[in-house]
């Protein structure tokens, strides 16, 4: 069996509310969001995860973005360059997710069909998390629901944070890890020891009723919850695509302890 390695590229951070990642509660509790690349390290493709977005793009979106590192840094960490990435997955089309996707020259970039006819004629309401710009003339490979990438690789339809968001089941040593296609933090998964903005009895009540939480943003908050769901049923190793603590995780699986396991 092939066993791949994950690789976490940090490029930026923000700060916003964490409602962003859990719908309904804690809009009031700034935390820590990190964008990302990810590298999936196997025996044959070079395959990359989203690219991030370079900095001047991230400042026309948001006022207070720090760099953590270039995207061409990030790919050097994995003795990498651009143009050696055969398979770009974009997840979503949001602008954080492509910026540096047409960097990778020779690359066959995959996104879902739902996903890329709502990026070029978005609805008034995420025109802003859309830039056409960045992959209107990408070379890319359309793609509609779950599709076995590589032998161990593996999408998943995750519609709901955007309509045709999509998740990435990698197969590791330690299990099946899931870069989700959706953007959340590990509160997504597992209830926060406090929250706000929403009453219930107790914790234990509440993650009865909600085993995970939705996405804050979102085009259907019910696909969202259910691609949630689907995902911590699926993953042994659950990959949150912006939380800040894998800006201290050289690889997946590696030091994680129960960090990432629910």
């Amino acid at each position: 069996m092939i066993n791949y390695e994950i690789y976490p590229l940090p490029t930026f951070r923000a700060t916003m509310s964490e409602g962003y990642m859990t719908y309904l509660m804690n809009y009031d509790k700034e935390v820590p969001l990190t964008v990302y690349s990810w590298y999936i390290k196997g025996p044959d493709k070079k395959i990359l995860v989203d690219t991030s977005c370079p900095l001047e793009i991230v400042r026309e979106h948001r006022p207070n973005p720090e760099e953590i590192m270039t995207f061409e840094d990030a790919l050097k960490k994995v003795n990498l360059t651009p143009e050696e990435i055969d398979i770009v997955i974009q997840t979503q089309l949001h602008y954080d997710h492509c910026g540096n996707t047409a960097k990778c020259q020779n690359a066959e970039v995959i996104v879902q069909k739902e996903e890329l006819e709502f990026g070029l004629a978005p609805h008034p309401l995420f025109a802003g998390l859309y830039d056409r710009r960045l992959f209107s003339r990408l070379k890319l490979r359309i793609v509609e629901g779950d599709t076995i990438i590589d032998n161990g690789v593996q999408l998943l339809f995750t519609p709901g944070h955007s309509p045709g968001g999509q998740s990435v089941a990698v197969k590791t040593a330690e299990g099946l890890a899931i870069i989700t296609g959706f953007c959340c933090n590990m509160h997504t998964f597992k209830l926060p020891e406090e929250i706000t903005g929403y009453t219930v009895k107790s914790l234990d009540e509440l993650e009865a009723m909600w085993p995970v939480r939705a996405p804050g943003i979102h085009v259907n908050p019910l696909q969202a919850f259910n691609s949630a769901l689907r995902v911590k049923g699926l993953a042994d190793i659950i990959i949150p695509n912006h939380d800040s603590m894998f800006e201290n995780i050289e690889k997946i699986p590696g030091s994680l302890g129960k960090k990432v396991r629910i």
